[in-house]
């Protein structure tokens, strides 16, 4: 009996940060072997970064994208892409207005994620139901624009951490979405320690404990994730050399999840867009992501390697 075909999936996060990262988003649709991507709601280009979405979806469908011949030879799903929610306490400012000035930094924004971890210890569930209704926003403004998501994932993996998970699983069911990123990566000794980056490893291993901890709750519930997952000690700093590594590694997984974080070259973080907390700390290395997401090398790489092109949502 023949064995079920390898399925990739290589999705961007961050849409809607800015102009740069949502247009070199766009460009790794449509040039390149994006398949999913995932909306910050509460970023200052939200909006307009879900306006040329549905012309993609059209273009997609009707076979016109210039990256169309070397996404079937990869069997591309014919599927539309993934359009999933980046869940997001910890930059730029809420949608709600009534979300508690505890978890807010002094200018009104979100803090960092390691303020929000300490916070949400400090004051365990006091704030269930504002983080709830903040999210549900997140989620309800990917609606509002005629579009259901298909996943739902943490911006800095927010998902994972204790007071969250019950919330992100209660939304999950709220909107009827099927699939959640459970970021829990295998080999990080041999994709960090052992590529020399020895200070990624420490931080990918609490992440580990916290997704395993994710996955519990997520496979009570039915909800459907990959098998396997690729970027949380990597953000910014995958190539194809490792990329390679790693999916070797990872064959025994039917669908694996890639976490990337692409864009165009950026001319600098407006005065306004950094008083609202929008500094973007990956905006040099996006374009070399971007650059390898729309290279003939990872085309000829995947083909060759037997792995197809496949989608979150089915």
């Amino acid at each position: 009996m023949d064995s079920p075909p390898l399925r990739l999936i290589l999705h961007a996060d961050d849409l809607g940060m800015n102009r740069a990262v949502s247009e070199g988003i766009l460009r790794g649709f449509r040039e390149g072997l994006l398949t999913s991507t995932s909306l910050l709601a509460n970023a200052p280009y939200a909006a307009a970064a879900l306006r040329p979405w549905q012309e993609l979806l059209a273009d997609h469908a009707a076979g016109r994208l210039p990256s169309a011949a070397r996404r079937n030879a990869l069997a591309d799903s014919p599927h539309p892409f993934d359009l999933g929610v980046h869940l997001n306490l910890t930059q730029g400012r809420p949608l709600s207005e009534r979300y508690p000035a505890e978890l807010l930094d002094a200018a009104g924004r979100f803090p960092g994620v390691f303020a929000l971890f300490a916070r949400l210890g400090r004051y365990g569930d006091r704030f269930h139901a504002a983080i709830r209704t903040e999210l549900e926003e997140q989620v309800q403004l990917v609606c509002d624009h005629g579009l259901r998501p298909t996943h739902l994932n943490g911006h800095q993996y927010i998902e994972m951490l204790p007071a969250l998970r019950p919330i992100v699983a209660e939304l999950l069911v709220q909107f009827g979405i099927r699939v959640v990123r459970v970021a829990r990566e295998p080999s990080l000794w041999r994709s960090t320690v052992l590529q020399g980056r020895f200070g990624r490893w420490p931080m990918a291993v609490v992440k580990r404990l916290f997704a395993g901890r994710f996955l519990a709750r997520i496979d009570a519930l039915g909800i459907a994730h990959p098998d396997a997952f690729f970027g949380t000690a990597h953000a910014g700093c995958i190539d194809l050399r490792l990329l390679e590594r790693f999916l070797a590694n990872a064959r025994r997984d039917r669908l694996v999840e890639v976490a990337l974080h692409p864009g165009e070259a950026s001319e600098g973080t407006s005065a306004e867009d950094r008083a609202s907390g929008w500094h973007d700390p990956l905006a040099r290395s996006r374009p070399d992501e971007l650059r390898m997401l729309v290279s003939t090398k990872l085309a000829a790489y995947l083909e060759s390697a037997g792995w197809r092109l496949g989608r979150l949502a089915g």
